[in-house]
C-alpha cells in the first residue's frame, strides 16, 4: 500500500510540475512577446507600414494624441480596416499616442458622449491633444475612382490617405508656431483663393494640412520682405518685375531667406515675354531657358503635348521618396530650369524630361514642332534649387528653388495626380527646413479579383453541397463497419 501510495505521489509530483513549468513557459513567452514584439505588413503595396517621417513625428512627440475613429466596421468597412491598422501601428511606435474605436451601433451611448465631447458632426477620425482638435472627415481618407459609378454605382477606392492626414494632424497640435508663408501678387500670379483649374485652392488646402500659415502680399511698392517670413512664394508671375522689388528679393535671400518661383514660360512676339526674373535668377546659378519643353517619349492620354510626364529626379531629400515611390510627376507647359554656377552657391537639379525630350527654341511656329540643332538637348532640366555655402555663425544659408511651371501646382493637376501634391509639400518643408516632414504619398489599395465563368462557379456549389454529404456517408459506413465487426 505504501508503495502504491509513493507511486501515486511521484506521479502527481511529476504532473504538478510539468504543469508549473508549462505556466512558467507560457508566462516566459507572453512577457517576451509584450515587451520584444514586431509588426508585419504583409500587403504587397505595404499599405500599413509607416513612413520614415510618421515615425520621425512620433519619436518627438513631448504630449500626448487621443485618436477617436467614428467609422462603422459593417458600413465602411474599406475604410475601417486601413484606418484602425494603422493606427494601431502609429499607438505601438510612441506611448503617447492613444487610440479609441467607437462602433456607434454596439455602443450608442458612449459614442452619443463622444461626439457631444468632440463636437463631430460627420463620421471620420478626430485627433486631440489637450484642449485642441483637428476632425478628419471620412471622405477625405479615400483616394477615389468615380468611373467605376457607371457600372457599379458606387466610386472605387484606389488610395488610401490616411497616414498623410493623421501626421499632418499630428503636426499641426504639436508645432507651438506656423511657418509664414508669403505668395506674392500684383504680376498676374495665381490665386490661392481660386477654385477654377488654373487656381491654387487646392494648393492651400494641401498645405494648409502642413501647418502652413499662407498669405497674400503685394511687393510692388513694399521697402522689403515683411520681417518674420520663413517663405516667399512667386507663383506663375505674367507680369514684369521691376528692379525694387529685384533688390527687395536679394535682400531677403542674402540674409537667409528662403523662395520658391515657379516660373512659366509665356509665349509672345518675339520670344517668351519677360518677368524681369530671370536675369535676376542667373544670380544665384539657374538659368531660365528661353524655351517650352517637349517631351514624345512619354504621352499622356487626354492630355496635349505640352503636358511633360517627369520620373527622371536628381538626387535630393525633396524629390528622393518620389523616385523611391516610382511616382510620376505631371507638367503643363514647361521651360527649361538648367542648373549654372555662381560664387559660393551649390545648385542641384531636381527633376528632367527623358533623353528624347527637348527644348524648343523656335517660339514663332510652335504648330510645326520638331527637334533641330539650335534646340536644347535632353534630357531637359524643369526644376532646380541654390543653396548657399558657408555662413557667418548665427546666419542660416539661402535656400532658392525654382521649377519651370506652376501648372504642376494648380488645381487640375493636382486633382489628376496625388505626386505632385507630395512634390510641393515636399519643396516648401525642405525649404522651411522641415525635413522630417517630407514625402508621404497615398498608398494604393490591393484590388484584388476573382473571375470564375459559369461552370467554375456551379461547380464551387456542387463541392459545397456534396463535401458534408460525402462526410455524412463516409461516417456512416464507418459506424456500421465497426458495429458488424462488435457484433
Amino acid at each position: 500500500m505504501a508503495q502504491v501510495n509513493r507511486r501515486q505521489l511521484v506521479k502527481t509530483g511529476t504532473l504538478s510540475a510539468g504543469v508549473l513549468l508549462l505556466a512558467a513557459l507560457l508566462l516566459i513567452v507572453n512577457y517576451f512577446g509584450w515587451k520584444y514584439y514586431k509588426r508585419f505588413d504583409w500587403t504587397s503595396n505595404q499599405l500599413y507600414s509607416l513612413s520614415e517621417k510618421t515615425l520621425n513625428v512620433l519619436k518627438g512627440l513631448k504630449k500626448d494624441v487621443d485618436f477617436v475613429v467614428f467609422l462603422s466596421p459593417d458600413q465602411q468597412a474599406e475604410l475601417y480596416k486601413p484606418t484602425s491598422e494603422v493606427l494601431a501601428r502609429y499607438g505601438a511606435a510612441s506611448p503617447r499616442v492613444h487610440v479609441r474605436i467607437v462602433d456607434a451601433e454596439k455602443n450608442p451611448v458612449e459614442a452619443q458622449q463622444l461626439v457631444q465631447r468632440y463636437g463631430v458632426t460627420t463620421t471620420g477620425v478626430v485627433v486631440a491633444s489637450g484642449a485642441d482638435k483637428r476632425v478628419i472627415d471620412s471622405n477625405d481618407l479615400a483616394e477615389l475612382d468615380f468611373r467605376s459609378v457607371q457600372t457599379t454605382g458606387t466610386p472605387q477606392m484606389t488610395g488610401y490617405k490616411g497616414e498623410q492626414l493623421f501626421t499632418s494632424a499630428i503636426l499641426q497640435l504639436s508645432e507651438g508656431r506656423k511657418p509664414r508663408i508669403l505668395f506674392t501678387t500684383g504680376h498676374g500670379e495665381r490665386s490661392l483663393d481660386d477654385q477654377g483649374e488654373r487656381g491654387f485652392a487646392g494648393a492651400q488646402q494641401i498645405l494648409g494640412r502642413d501647418n502652413f500659415e499662407l498669405t497674400e502680399w503685394g511687393s510692388l511698392g513694399k521697402p522689403g520682405v515683411p520681417p518674420g517670413t520663413d517663405l516667399l512664394v512667386v507663383a506663375g508671375p505674367t507680369g514684369s518685375f521691376v528692379q525694387p522689388e529685384l533688390d527687395a528679393f536679394s535682400a531677403y535671400l542674402n540674409n537667409g531667406g528662403r523662395m520658391l518661383v515657379l516660373l512659366d514660360p509665356k509665349p509672345g512676339p518675339v520670344g517668351l515675354v519677360s518677368t524681369g526674373l530671370e536675369g535676376w535668377l542667373a544670380r544665384y546659378g539657374i538659368k531660365a531657358g528661353q524655351d517650352i519643353v517637349v517631351d514624345p517619349s512619354n504621352p499622356l492620354p487626354f492630355f496635349g503635348p505640352e503636358t511633360i510626364f517627369s520620373k527622371d529626379y536628381g538626387d535630393h531629400p525633396i524629390t528622393r521618396a518620389l523616385a523611391e515611390g516610382s511616382l510620376s510627376v505631371l507638367m503643363s507647359v514647361v521651360r527649361s530650369i538648367a542648373p549654372g554656377s555662381a560664387p559660393g552657391i551649390k545648385v542641384t537639379e531636381l527633376l528632367r524630361t527623358s533623353p528624347e525630350g527637348w527644348g524648343e527654341t523656335d517660339l514663332v511656329n510652335l504648330d510645326k514642332v520638331g527637334r533641330d540643332p539650335q534646340d536644347v538637348a535632353g534630357p531637359v532640366a524643369l526644376g532646380a534649387v541654390a543653396e548657399s555655402g558657408s555662413t557667418a555663425p548665427g546666419k542660416r544659408p539661402m535656400r532658392l528653388l525654382v521649377f519651370g511651371d506652376s501648372d504642376f501646382a494648380a488645381n487640375q493637376l493636382l486633382q489628376a495626380n496625388a505626386a505632385n501634391g507630395v512634390l510641393l509639400a515636399n519643396a516648401l518643408n525642405w525649404l522651411v527646413e522641415r525635413e522630417a516632414l517630407l514625402g508621404i504619398p497615398p498608398k494604393k489599395t490591393e484590388q484584388v479579383k476573382l473571375t470564375l465563368t459559369r461552370d467554375e462557379i456551379r461547380m464551387v456549389y456542387l463541392l459545397a453541397a456534396a463535401l458534408p454529404i460525402l462526410a455524412v456517408v463516409m461516417g456512416g459506413l464507418v459506424f456500421f463497419r465497426r458495429r458488424r465487426r462488435l457484433a
